[in-house]
């Protein structure tokens, strides 16, 4: 039976995956223009820009890295996920509007139009750069939790999902990358939902609430937790973190950018704010619930190996084998989608930045979309290395993201949202922010003794550390003389922001995303229906009977949906 059930994990992953492939290929036919692959046209609708926007920072390092913590320190770990909807609330107010009215193809365009073409050439270099650190965490925690749950070897799944992703990104663009992202967003919360509602269930079945509470473990159920060092300001550094990190980070700027209008833009947002208003109970819940009543059977919390797969663990408790092949292709499309945003705007980079601005000003439509193509494939291909390399190390996943986050995702996000907000700064403030946010990260690391310290700072020290001093050196610059020239480029790119833009879309001959998702969502509830074959208890096939119907319903209705083209 054991075995059955481990053939059918392996059948539903495979078969989603090969949906994904099919649904992310679907519109490489429809790639005639470089405005197209990179922009999608100008022509993504607000719903599914606001859905990619979610998903493009939403990953399995949920489900593996956060999921331990919760699993470990409890309620902290819960607070921690809360920060999205706090970052995508900013980003709908105070950013939306600027980066739409920018009309950027790839966010380091900008920094020359604020700052000077060597910003950009670098900001554009490390921004790849820390895509292949990035990525890698990423597959790896993917591939580790399916491993959890299906017994597939760790290496040959993390070559195979890297593989795809490529595929379908570098044949389909952003229109490949929006509609996969939607897709899995479906199937994501087709998993996580039964899975929270079995285990609130099970408080009530396997002891009364009132036991439920007494069984807490002390401080688990409390904040803060010092004697792990999850203290406020540790909680404040990774909520400022996540504000800057999300309205910073090039995935949602594009989608910002390829909506129709700039209220379409804000709508986005907000409804990537809505979607996160639940996220962290719903996704996390269970591994806390699973702390109290099953700590011995589920995983050992002093070993973090056991955490990192306590929530595979727990959909393999809970959950019928159908589906939690299920929860694991929700697992691929949570960083199938970040991973695929994140390979499609580091390429697009890539060409508009790089290959274009300084290599092959002359290059055409067609020798673009080969370039971003090959930048694809170069990137995933790097991508999957760093996380063979993590597995074969054994790195603890939280440890890592959180040394990936202070060392370069402030430093390169800063100086970006600064520029757009700062008027009265020097062309050379973008290099000074990156550069004295480097230099204190490495100081507060490497050099803590030489600043008269007897230990490194902490995370939040240690974020709160450079961004007031990206602030202070940025708003200083603005005091010194500025050449007569450069004031008048800043003048015109602060310009350029005051009016919303008229978009021209560049292409109408493609078709409309949601008859496509729905067709693709309909035949995944397909699958799911030919799992109540096999055999299983009876409150099982009905549970796998509903969400198959959840599935064929959405995709029906959405195929169904008379709209124009794009709208």
């Amino acid at each position: 039976m054991i075995q059955q059930g481990q053939t059918v994990l392996w059948m539903v992953v495979i078969a989603y995956m090969t949906i994904m492939l099919l649904a992310g290929s679907y519109y490489a036919r429809y790639m005639r223009t470089a405005d197209a692959y990179f922009k999608a046209g100008n022509l993504v609708p607000w719903w599914a820009a606001g859905i990619s926007m979610y998903m493009a920072n939403f990953t399995a390092y949920t489900f593996v890295g956060i999921a331990s913590l919760v699993y470990v320190d409890g309620l902290v770990g819960i607070l921690l996920e809360s920060g999205p909807a706090l970052a995508f609330l900013v980003a709908a107010v105070v950013f939306s509007k600027r980066w739409h009215r920018l009309n950027l193809t790839s966010p380091p365009e900008y920094l020359e139009a604020r700052f000077n073409p060597f910003t950009r050439r670098l900001f554009s270099m490390l921004g790849i750069a820390l895509t292949f650190l990035g990525s890698g965490i990423r597959l790896y925690a993917m591939c580790k939790f399916v491993e959890s749950v299906t017994g597939l070897p760790l290496t040959a799944t993390i070559l195979v999902a890297g593989a795809v992703i490529v595929i379908y990104t570098m044949l389909g663009g952003l229109w490949a990358v929006i509609v996969t992202d939607v897709l899995q967003f479906v199937v994501l919360f087709l998993a996580v939902i039964p899975l929270f509602v079995i285990s609130v269930a099970h408080v009530f079945l396997d002891a009364s609430y009132a036991d439920f509470i007494a069984r807490i473990p002390l401080g688990f159920g409390s904040f803060p937790h010092p004697e792990h060092g999850r203290t406020l300001g540790w909680l404040l550094a990774w909520w400022l973190t996540y504000l800057l990190d999300y309205n910073g980070d090039w995935g949602v700027i594009q989608r910002m950018c390829c909506t129709p209008t700039e209220a379409d833009a804000r709508k986005a947002a907000l409804l990537s704010m809505a979607l996160s208003i639940p996220h962290a109970v719903l996704l996390l819940g269970p591994c806390f619930i699973a702390r109290v009543l099953w700590a011995g059977e589920i995983a050992d919390p002093a070993v973090m190996s056991q955490a990192e797969t306590v929530y595979g663990r727990i959909a393999v408790k809970l959950l019928p084998a159908g589906l939690v092949g299920v929860v694991a292709a929700a697992m691929f499309s949570a960083t199938m989608s970040t991973l695929s945003v994140s390979w499609s705007v580091r390429s697009t980079s890539f060409v508009n930045d790089l290959y274009v601005r300084f290599m092959r000003p002359q290059a055409g439509d067609r020798e673009q979309i080969l370039a971003g193509r090959l930048a694809v494939l170069a990137m995933g291909a790097v991508a999957t290395v760093v996380a063979v390399v993590i597995a074969l190390t054994s790195a603890g996943l939280f440890a890592l993201g959180q040394a990936l986050v202070g060392f370069m995702v402030i430093p390169l996000v800063l100086p970006l949202l600064l520029g757009l907000l700062l008027r009265r700064t020097h062309n050379w403030a973008g290099l000074a922010g990156l550069s004295v946010c480097l230099g204190f990260t490495a100081l507060s690391r490497w050099g803590y003794r030489l600043l008269g310290l007897s230990a490194p700072l902490t995370f939040g020290q240690e974020i709160v550390g450079s961004t007031i001093l990206a602030l202070l050196v940025m708003l200083g610059s603005g005091l010194l003389t500025r050449d007569p020239v450069d004031a008048g480029r800043v003048r015109d790119f602060f310009g350029r922001m005051a009016s919303p833009r008229r978009v021209e879309p560049s292409d109408r001959g493609i078709p409309p995303p949601v008859t496509i998702i729905g067709s693709f969502v309909s035949l995944i509830g397909l699958l799911v229906l030919a799992l109540c074959a096999m055999p299983q208890a009876s409150l099982d096939r009905i549970v796998t009977l509903l969400a198959a119907a959840a599935l064929v319903g959405i995709g029906t209705a959405m195929r169904r949906r008379r709209t124009k083209a794009h709208n």
